[in-house]
């Protein structure tokens, strides 16, 4: 238990996601976060498996309760993840990070962390959140195949930051921003979010498979992607690596 409220620290779990999935159906809700030394099925975005060592990497699951009227504007919460990553990163270990739309924290053009909002009901009905991280923590090398566009915070500083103070400072960090969320809308984020954001100029490709370059983010998070000449707002793009 944490002055935050109550974080559960676990072993080997299939993913923090579903745990949090579950816990909502068995209130009242008392627990704040899920956290995981290891996930056998994580995910990201797009169905991507988020791969980890045991012991290696923040694997966490914050649970937000939410007012009917945001249930629809959840998505807006990676906004608000990147930025409780960005300030807990600086506050444990000085190290600077870049955001990359809409769900990527980097740090020198490869990937740190990832984010992943879903959303669900409790046993009640009420809606939540669940705003997911995977942080690379203590990573000395990593698969071939994403060698070069992955890095660690180890990698990064040399610092083998522990999980438990990281986890609290993601907590505390991503209340005062959800805060900042309620209190301004989205565009009061992004004011923040915009000084780290490295998007434009980023390959993306559209649900269509067609594949173009960021132009840049709106104030209603969307992503302004040119395709052929002609620009597209999307709500949905995947970041491309290698064309």
């Amino acid at each position: 238990m944490s002055d935050l409220g109550l974080i559960v620290y676990c072993g080997t779990v299939p993913s923090t996601q579903d745990l949090a999935r579950e816990i909502l159906q068995t209130p009242p809700v008392l627990v704040r976060a899920v956290v995981a030394e290891h996930q056998t099925a994580g995910r990201g975005r797009f169905g991507h498996r988020w791969l980890d060592v045991p012991g290696e990497s923040l694997l966490m699951t914050i649970l937000l309760p939410l007012q009917a009227k945001e249930e629809a504007q959840a998505g807006e919460l990676a906004f608000v993840l990147a930025l409780a990553a960005a300030h807990a990163l600086r506050e444990q270990v000085g190290l600077e990070v870049q955001f990359r739309w809409s769900n990527d924290v980097l740090v020198n053009g490869r990937k740190l962390a990832g984010i992943l909002i879903e959303t669900s009901r409790d046993a009640r009905g009420a809606p939540w959140a669940l705003a997911g991280v995977g942080m690379n923590l203590q990573q000395r090398d990593f698969p071939q195949e994403i060698r070069d566009q992955a890095t660690s915070v180890l990698l990064e500083t040399g610092v083998a930051l522990a999980v438990e103070p990281l986890a609290q400072a993601m907590l505390r960090y991503t209340d005062h921003w959800t805060a900042e969320w309620r209190r301004g809308g989205l565009p009061a984020v992004l004011n923040e979010w915009r000084r780290h954001d490295v998007t434009v100029g980023q390959l993306y490709r559209l649900p269509s498979g067609a594949v173009g370059v960021a132009r840049k983010v709106m104030d209603t998070g969307e992503v302004v992607i040119e395709v052929g000449g002609q620009q597209v707002a999307v709500s949905s793009a995947e970041p491309v690596h290698h064309l």
